[in-house]
């Protein structure tokens, strides 16, 4: 399967690019490299990059990809309080006009990453992915906005993609194999 993974030299791209490679899908990145100089560790697998900003994208660029995993996001409660604007352009409306390049490029499948800023703060509650989201940051808000835009796919059952969103407990999985 011919997979673009946007944003995949971040936090979760830089884990999870190379084992869907290492799976044995064929994968292109897509990222800003804007934290370039920040290393996540030694880089294990060669992965095809295209150095593009998601804001960037058009359909042609999607063309030919089975899957799409969307990572790309400024990614952190601090980072979005600095550039509320900017977080929601790049988070929300970023993510929303990409899956829609996707659906008309053909992309039948689209995996989006969730946050776990969608649910604020629970105090010493446990929260499951079925508790009502309450946002807190910018960023929080912005990853909330995305997490609806399924309902922008068609609604004949023969041309809707597959389209899941990535609940922040797998996001917590993937990052804690690279910690042990």
């Amino acid at each position: 399967m011919k997979t673009l993974v946007t944003g995949h030299n971040g936090y979760i791209g830089s884990v999870l690019a190379p084992l869907i490679a290492a799976a044995g899908h064929d994968v292109v990145g897509l990222d800003t490299y804007l934290f370039e100089d920040c290393s996540l560790g030694e880089d294990t697998v060669q992965i095809e990059a295209l150095r593009c900003d998601v804001r960037d994208v058009g359909a042609a660029d999607l063309a030919g990809f089975d899957a799409i995993i969307h990572l790309a996001a400024l990614s952190n409660d601090p980072l979005g309080n600095v550039n509320p604007q900017c977080t929601y352009d790049i988070n929300h409306l970023a993510s929303v006009r990409l899956a829609r390049l996707a659906k008309q490029a053909g992309v039948s499948r689209f995996l989006f990453a969730s946050s776990c800023s969608l649910y604020g703060v629970a105090g010493d509650a446990l929260l499951t992915e079925d508790a009502a989201f309450n946002p807190i940051t910018p960023y929080g808000e912005s990853k909330v906005g995305s997490s609806w835009m399924s309902p922008s796919w068609p609604t004949s059952a023969s041309a809707r993609p597959s389209c899941a969103t990535l609940p922040p407990t797998a996001c917590r999985r993937v990052c804690a194999r690279t910690s042990s």
